[in-house]
């Protein structure tokens, strides 16, 4: 299928990649409007079309990678394609760019007559409003009335030179908060961010994904060895070492609020400027706080992602497989996009030919419930279905008598039968139409296998891992997957 660009008037097309403006550009296809309505809606005012809308997208609907910021596809800071020329979103912008703040001149006399107060009251008037946002609103300056021989010349009692300026406005006012004013402003963040996230059960579900039974549960367990644990400072350094005591400075946040806030950027996908700003930090201290926690929770709640024995397996079967009595566990290979890594080596081995993009791919297994069995490491995107089954651990679970089920392309039939355990997948067509028992047995077989996708589905539910991932994350993505994976099996049961 012939891929080109639909944004605005581009004329990107892949039958002529050796063309000089198709150099390095590469096609990222639309958000799909089933799964993703709102980012889609979104992707088609930006292309800028006219008559064209989100009844047009399909999935051979396409945006090239220049007409993102940097001209390399999409990235986790900057998601979205940058506004075609002429489109509404451009005359919304123009229409709320800053006016030019005028030149100095004189005050008016009600102005300069309003504004005479002395040193001594402002001074009083920070003292009464010390825990205030907004300490210099009404009185920022100070004019001292003009004397004898002078010619119009203002004194700022600031040392503002140019009242006209913006820029020395603020910066001034921000001269008379002391270091008390900004701990306060910095508590006064994380209380409303904490009282938001923990106000009910739903806004507590839609933040983290969890109850505030399940929140205060998982608080309570991790606790005791978050207290001792040290903070991230590389990968070489403390990867292995979250249990040893904590030495340094104290930290801002309490254990609370670094739980709260590494829930946040797993489940709403908030970058760590903006976690920053909700919690009264710097970015860099977000991103060691998640980090960090991203450790300790991916060794901690391991346990919750557990291979179930046949037993347990056969007590709650789902209706659903009740032909397939013996199924022990349903695999399936999800993928997460990536950033295009600077490296060709890299960029090769992480192309994803399926999805037509840098990706990681994960092997996932779930029970016939729906909660996650297995859960391997992230591997390259070019890999195939049988070599991540073969490389990731998953045949040493298997124990004489299980049954597998899985897509056309677990290709492990062999594998399996050396552990004495058996594959079930669809029969092959092998270019002809199926007799009425392969396609009975497809139906049933995919009536079952569905569920994986739903529990896949149930992951990606934490925003972090929708979007493109940052190279960045490259240490922690393994126990992040896992994490996720882990807070899942602590929801409903998704199949009864």
């Amino acid at each position: 299928m012939v891929k080109h660009c639909c944004w605005g008037d581009c004329r990107s097309d892949d039958r002529y990649r050796n063309a000089d403006h198709m150099q390095d550009v590469f096609f990222i296809p639309f958000p799909k409007p089933k799964t993703q309505h709102e980012k889609c809606r979104l992707w088609v005012s930006l292309c800028g079309r006219k008559n064209w809308g989100v009844t047009n997208v399909n999935k051979h609907t396409y945006i090239c990678s220049k007409h993102f910021f940097g001209g390399n596809g999409p990235t986790i800071d900057h998601p979205n394609p940058l506004p075609a020329s002429g489109t509404a979103i451009d005359i919304k912008r123009a229409q709320r760019r800053a006016r030019p703040y005028p030149r100095s001149r004189s005050l008016p006399a009600s102005v300069i007559k309003k504004c005479q107060i002395d040193d001594t009251k402002l001074i009083m008037q920070q003292e009464n409003h010390n825990n205030s946002f907004s300490i210099l609103s009404d009185h920022a300056y100070t004019i001292q009335p003009r004397g004898p021989g002078e010619r119009g010349t203002q004194t700022d009692s600031v040392e503002t030179r140019n009242f006209g300026t913006q820029t020395d406005l603020t910066i001034n006012c921000l001269k008379n908060y002391d270091d008390q004013q900004l701990q306060n402003e910095g508590l006064i963040r994380r209380h409303l961010t904490v009282t938001n996230v923990t106000k009910d059960d739903s806004s507590c579900k839609f933040y983290t994904g969890l109850s505030m039974a399940l929140l205060s549960l998982v608080f309570g367990w991790l606790k005791n060895k978050a207290k001792n644990m040290t903070y991230w400072c590389g990968a070489e350094t403390n990867k292995d070492k979250v249990e040893v005591s904590n030495v340094g400075r104290p930290r801002s946040l309490s254990l609370w609020e670094e739980f709260l806030l590494a829930l946040l950027r797993l489940r709403k996908g908030y970058d760590n400027t903006t976690l920053g700003q909700m919690f009264g930090i710097s970015a860099s201290s977000v991103s060691r706080i998640f980090f960090t926690w991203m450790c300790l929770m991916s060794r901690e709640l391991r346990f919750l992602v557990c291979w179930p024995s046949r037993e347990q397996c056969r007590r709650k079967l789902p209706k659903c497989f009740k032909w397939f009595t013996r199924t022990r566990c349903v695999i399936d290979c999800t993928e997460f996009f990536i950033q295009k890594p600077s490296m060709p080596s890299s960029q090769r081995i992480t192309w994803s030919a399926y999805k037509h993009h840098n990706t990681l791919k994960v092997l996932m297994g779930i029970t016939p419930t729906g909660s996650f069995s297995f859960v391997s490491g992230a591997f390259t995107g070019s890999i195939s279905d049988k070599n991540i089954v073969l490389q990731s651990g998953f045949l040493e679970k298997i124990e004489y008598g299980d049954d597998i089920m899985a897509d056309r392309g677990f290709l492990i039939r062999g594998e399996l039968a050396l552990r004495g355990a058996t594959l079930n997948m669809p029969p092959f067509a092998m270019g002809r139409q199926l007799c009425s028992k392969a396609t009975t047995k497809t139906r049933r077989i995919a009536h079952a296998r569905i569920h994986v996708e739903r529990a896949i589905g149930r992951l990606k539910n934490f925003s972090l891992l929708q979007g493109v991932l940052s190279l960045k994350l490259k240490n922690v993505i393994d126990d992040v997957i896992l994490v996720c994976a882990a807070l899942c099996n602590l929801d409903n049961q998704l199949v009864k």
